[in-house]
């Protein structure tokens, strides 16, 4: 550039003062400043699309795990075959009530007085249970006449003893299935 000016200054014959001088190298620069802009530019472009990718992943996987998507992705519970389903505790069947001295060391005789009802699943099974009957009171008799009256506060005992009451009716009446077994009631004397 100093050298332009020292030709003009010391002759006239050269490019005239008012238009600038232009120069090969401002299109190379000009290449040179686009070439990082359009790779700013992808960059941008990458990670915008990155972005959009990732929340539309995010709101399907939402929706799947919500069970949104279930009707549509053919997942509904209806598709399962009834046979597969057992329906528990169609029947019920009242058991006497039984009375009986519960085991407690001392003088004081402290006696239980409980009301049972089982659950069965089909209407064919009553006449078995019928049959059946004078086991399960035995079964039923001989374990709650071992518990202590300690052990018939609180619920937690009282779920142990529904629990401990169904393995031994399963026992009594085992072709038969016995889904549960309800107190009717509960009286400790």
């Amino acid at each position: 550039m100093a050298d332009e000016d020292d030709e003009l200054e010391e002759g006239g014959d050269a490019k005239t003062p008012d238009k600038p001088p232009q120069f090969d190298d401002d299109e190379e620069g000009e290449e040179g400043e686009e070439g990082p802009s359009k790779k700013f530019n992808k960059i941008k472009l990458f990670i915008i699309l990155g972005g959009v990718v990732f929340f539309l992943l995010l709101i399907g996987l939402s929706l799947f795990l919500f069970g949104i998507l279930d009707p549509y992705l053919g997942l509904d519970e209806e598709d399962i075959d009834q046979e597969e389903v057992v329906i528990q505790g169609q029947v019920f069947y009242k058991l006497q009530d039984i009375t009986l001295n519960l085991n407690e060391e001392g003088k004081k005789s402290r006696f239980l007085k409980v009301g049972l009802t089982l659950v069965l699943i089909n209407e064919g099974d009553v006449a078995v249970v019928e049959a059946l009957r004078p086991r399960i009171e035995d079964y039923v008799a001989t374990y709650l006449r071992e518990l202590r009256p300690e052990e018939l506060s609180g619920s937690a005992n009282f779920y142990r003893m529904r629990e401990n009451l169904l393995l031994r009716v399963r026992a009594a009446v085992a072709p038969v299935q016995v889904t549960n077994v309800l107190f009717n009631s509960v009286l400790v004397q």
